[in-house]
């Protein structure tokens, strides 16, 4: 089984930590004729090797694939990975959070009105709820990171063209721009969906192969090159000219910070290091985002018992205020320490973006590290793999007792396997303090902030990396909070969210079915079960953990009017 087991890529996801309950371990390696794969899911362990980071290198050649428009932050290592870290932190301080807090406001709303109509009625069928959530993840980072107002195709109509020319902003549609060939959603999300053939060859080749996917991968390379090459432009003029942005103007930024407009002085930094980064963090920003909100939706829509819990506690903390009152300031904080946090805290773990961190030993560099008391060495020049199993590890993540209460509807899997957002929530404060990231040099300027709230559950340092960690720890962590957060807190402040039984009834067989009766709970179990295998068979890996060839379907329908409701 083991053997079985550790074929598959996504192996660490798909059967989480058993294959260390059989190696008896939390540490293990795979050798092979040809190469040495440390798997690791212990905290301890995991915390050594993200803290010392020059001893546990990142592999960059795994990195290749995003070097595309030039070196960048995620790609580099050692005094190359310090300039980057130094050019991009500026950009993701705590004054920037306002931003971000309104953005994903603004485009929470805009995904409920796809999702429900202009009337907001609901009760619709999506069928495929992740494109949504990618455009709307690429919506904020767009905005609040490039000062890029990208409009839904329903609120087109209501920006004329003279509207569009006053504002500061860049405004982008569904319509192809003159000189592009995709529009600006469309260029970024083909380059993504077909990134992996921009490591065959480069664009110039790809257009010319006989195949449609090499074609798209082509024409989207080059296309999304001149949208950051139109960015660039029109942010350098601004610089410039001593304009300001109403974003987080990341691009001026990079251009400010890099003396790239020096002319007295030569600088550290070309131009391909600014549309470098500039790629990774909107892939960064918008990817890993969009999933946490799709599973954290089909999560929701498994377990009522959750879902109500959360709206309860978003009622509690919001106080039935107009979503036009909410501000980061006060707003933010509440959802952190409550339910909301939890639901994300919980998708995250079950469904980490990364199934395994990446890193390394340097050829004839044994490593030492200590595990429960005792010392060992990891071999030099091996492949280590920060496993997301430790997220599912029992030693760090215990069951509740047998007689306190649980609200999952889910009894078929193991509870670290379940999604029990509950586990979060606890009566007393942690009682280890949390204590932020001491760069050893201030300008590094690492990502401020806890992981989790010291209202909820503190899970061991180690035990819990869908930010990774250390050093190399996401410079956009809590960006990514934020937005999470906020779409959370419109969504369930005004709506429910269910499986689609399509497949199983129809909304006039639904409807013939008395509430709460066994009829309908025998339809509703038929989704679940269906979802849960999907979301066990079908996720995989290109860039980020997704559903891959397969949707699962939901409804969002107004608080009161569910139709899958049961004791």
């Amino acid at each position: 089984m083991v053997v079985g087991s550790i074929l598959d890529p996504e192996w660490a996801y798909r059967v989480g930590h058993k294959p260390f309950e059989i190696m008896g371990n939390d540490v293990f390696l795979v050798v092979s004729p040809f190469h040495v794969h440390a798997h690791i899911a212990d905290a301890e362990v995991i915390t050594q090797i993200t803290t010392r980071r020059n001893d546990f290198p990142k592999p960059l050649e795994l990195y290749a694939s995003l070097d595309i428009y030039g070196k960048n932050l995620v790609s580099s290592e050692g005094p190359e990975w310090r300039k980057h870290r130094k050019l991009t932190g500026p950009s993701f301080g705590e004054r920037n959070n306002e931003l971000v807090f309104v953005e994903a406001v603004h485009h929470a709303q805009s995904l409920l009105t796809l999702w429900t109509g202009l009337d907001g009625s609901g009760n619709k069928t999506v069928t495929d709820p992740s494109k949504d959530t990618m455009r709307f993840a690429l919506y904020v980072i767009s905005r609040a990171g490039f000062d890029i107002r990208v409009l839904w195709p329903h609120e087109e109509h209501a920006h004329s063209q003279d509207e569009v020319d006053t504002e500061d902003s860049l405004f982008v549609g569904s319509q192809v721009p003159p000189g592009h060939k995709m529009n600006y959603r469309e260029a970024l999300s083909e380059l993504l969906h077909n990134i992996i053939w921009t490591q065959i060859a480069p664009a110039k080749y790809l257009m010319k192969s006989p195949f449609k996917a090499h074609q798209t991968a082509g024409i989207a390379v080059l296309e999304w090159g001149k949208y950051m090459e139109e960015i660039y432009d029109r942010k350098k003029n601004q610089v410039a000219s001593g304009q300001s942005s109403s974003g987080m103007d990341l691009f001026g930024a990079l251009i400010r910070g890099s003396g790239i407009l020096d002319n007295k002085k030569q600088s550290d930094f070309q131009k391909s290091d600014l549309m470098g980064n500039a790629f990774v963090i909107m892939l960064a920003g918008h990817e890993t985002t969009a999933n946490a909100l799709h599973f954290s939706l089909v999560f929701l829509a498994m377990d009522w018992h959750s879902q109500k819990a959360l709206q309860d506690d978003i009622d509690r903390r919001m106080q039935s205020r107009p979503i036009a009152d909410w501000t980061y300031e006060e707003d933010f904080m509440k959802l952190f320490n409550g339910m909301p946090a939890a639901v994300m805290n919980e998708t995250l773990r079950l469904l980490q973006p990364i199934v395994n961190i990446p890193k390394r030993t340097e050829p004839g560099r044994p490593q030492p590290f200590t595990m429960n008391g005792q010392q060992y060495t990891l071999p030099g020049g091996i492949s280590i793999h920060l496993s997301s199993a430790v997220h599912r590890n029992p030693k760090y993540w215990p069951a509740p007792s047998p007689d306190s209460e649980t609200t999952s509807t889910s009894t078929a899997h193991p509870d670290v396997d379940r999604f029990r957002p509950e586990r979060w929530l606890i009566d007393a404060a942690p009682t280890t303090p949390f204590v932020d990231l001491q760069y050893d040099d201030e300008d590094l300027r690492g990502p401020s902030g806890e992981d989790t709230s010291a209202h909820l559950f503190k899970p061991v340092k180690g035990s819990y990396i869908p930010f990774s960690d250390g050093y190399r720890s996401c410079i956009g962590r809590r960006f990514a909070q934020v937005e999470i957060l906020a779409v959370l807190a419109v969504i369930f402040s005004q709506y429910s969210v269910e499986l689609a039984v399509d497949e199983f009834a129809s909304d006039a067989e639904v409807e013939r079915m008395p509430r709460g009766g066994p009829e309908r709970k025998a339809v509703w179990q038929k989704a679940v079960d269906r979802a849960d295998r999907l979301l066990r068979q079908e996720m995989g890996s290109v860039i980020t953990l997704q559903l891959r060839g397969a949707t699962i379907p939901i409804r969002l329908v107004r608080r009161g009017e569910e139709r899958f409701v049961f004791e």
